[in-house]
């Protein structure tokens, strides 16, 4: 119980939940229950997220974006969420602010902006909460700036030490007395905050999917952190002197989902109604195919050929690629739903326009055929293989038995023999020059040219849209040839 001397705080709060239903529903029963009994102990409550609740592979979140699911947040219960990248970097800010506005907290992400200038319309820096007459708590919320690939969409996030200096120094003179940090920063850079920034005493983290059992003290801050796919949930217990504003103690736990915990109904109604909102949209038709397009990782396919097709044609260029990895499933003969588009290819990668040499195009195409790479499974491409390029603009003609990196061996761009040292516009997405798990290997100083905020399943539905009906792509782009010994 709370004394005339003391107030007694408890925060439960979850991170990277990235769109498990079933399990956000047990959990939210689980929470519901415990917060409860918080409140009857006399104890100020509060239910933060740290970000990456949604995720673009339940549907709800990725045909809308991840608006829907925000009704699903509400009828947890949060108080208040920091901005994660489930939905912020593959569709944007205007995703992101669709997300705010149906959202009944604040989302915070005071670095969620380019340099000096002002947030993404929809979040905010910081909140300040009136716990008593004498006592404020400011909450800081900060987001992983992710290398600067938000730059896409004109986003050069300022040093988030830096900007948390400044910030927290401007909720001490706004009258805040206890300082927490909810960050999806990941715990690495958690640490460095609390090394660096002083006057915090909690950071509440996600981003990389640590589970702290008791936290962890750093440097004299505890950092929190409560695993992910709604298996625990965390709670913090702070106790502050009610009249120096003083934190007497402070500890942190983390708490198992029990898995014969039964579903918040609440939440069982708002997925539902998310599941309608989307089942509506994804029922519309775009376009009309006169052949299936059958899925093939690893060879030519007939929807990595429209694909292809469908890149060249929106970017204008010579040639296009794009790897077989991001599609899902076939496509039927007949009219197409968007909801039968979205399960062949949910992809949030956005389409670009890249100047690169014919030595370039060759060497992604030979780094595609080799079997070491292309079958590799990064987790972005959610269950896919990488696969090999599906091409537009282009026939190859291979030896697969060859040796790997000399497989290839004609290969000509829109009928004329490739020149090594000619440079071509090649149109991709961002997923086929990722460090990791990319074909194409750039240059400094050769930057794509992106049209953001489109995602490639929208390059698709338009191509449907303006060459419905549409027949089956040409075949023959890639020709196997078997060179036999002499």
């Amino acid at each position: 119980m709370e004394s005339d001397k003391v107030i007694n705080i408890t925060i439960f709060h979850t991170n990277d939940m990235h769109g498990r239903l079933e399990e956000i529903s047990r959990l939210s029963h689980f929470a519901r229950c415990l917060r409860k009994i918080a409140q009857v102990e006399g104890r100020k409550v509060f239910f933060w997220d740290a970000g990456d609740a949604a995720d673009r592979r339940v549907q709800i979140c990725s045909i809308t974006k991840g608006a829907a699911f925000s009704q699903i947040l509400n009828a947890m219960g949060y108080d208040l969420q920091t901005m994660g990248n489930a939905i912020a970097l593959p569709y944007g800010p205007a995703a992101m602010k669709a997300v705010a506005e149906r959202a009944n907290f604040p989302i915070l992400a005071a670095n969620c902006r380019d340099g000096d200038g002002p947030l993404v319309d929809g979040l905010q820096e910081y909140t300040i909460i009136p716990i008593s007459k004498k006592l404020n708590v400011g909450v800081l919320g900060l987001t992983a700036p992710w290398g600067g690939i938000y730059e896409v969409f004109d986003l050069h996030f300022p040093d988030f030490i830096e900007l948390a200096i400044e910030k927290i120094k401007e909720l001490h003179y706004k009258g805040a007395d206890l300082i927490i940090v909810l960050s999806h920063l990941g715990l690495e850079d958690d640490r460095h905050l609390a090394e660096t920034v002083p006057g915090i005493d909690l950071i509440i983290g996600g981003h990389s999917h640590n589970q702290l059992p008791s936290g962890e003290i750093h440097n004299g801050v505890m950092i929190t952190q409560a695993g992910d796919y709604a298996c625990f949930l965390g709670k913090v217990d702070v106790s502050v002197d009610a009249d120096t504003s003083q934190v007497l103690s402070l500890t942190a736990q983390l708490l198992e989902v029990p898995e014969d915990e039964e579903p918040d109904q609440v939440v069982i109604d708002a997925i539902a109604e998310a599941e309608a909102e989307t089942e509506e949209i994804m029922s519309r038709t775009i376009g009309t195919l006169n052949s299936a397009l059958g899925l093939d990782h690893y060879s030519e396919c007939d929807i990595g050929n429209l694909v292809a097709d469908a890149l060249k044609t929106r970017m204008g260029a010579e040639a296009a690629l794009v790897a077989s990895g991001q599609f899902h499933t076939s496509l039927p003969a007949g009219k197409i739903s968007l909801g039968q588009l979205h399960k062949a290819c949910f992809s949030s990668a956005n389409p670009a326009l890249t100047r690169v040499k014919g030595k370039q195009i060759l060497d992604a195409l030979e780094r595609g055929l080799d079997p070491n790479f292309n079958r590799l499974e990064p987790p972005s491409y959610r269950g896919t293989p990488v696969g090999i390029p599906q091409i537009s603009g282009m026939q190859v003609w291979y030896d697969i038995n060859a040796e790997v990196g000399k497989r290839i061996q004609i290969l000509s761009i829109n009928g004329e023999p490739l020149d090594l040292d000619k440079w071509y516009h090649l149109a991709h997405t961002d997923a086929e020059e990722s460090r990791v798990s990319g074909y194409l290997k750039l240059e400094d100083g050769q930057e794509p040219k992106y049209e953001v905020p489109t995602i490639l399943p929208e390059v698709i539905e338009d191509y449907l849209k303006d060459n419905s009906p549409l027949p089956k792509p040409q075949w023959n782009r890639w020709i196997e040839r078997k060179v036999r010994d002499s």
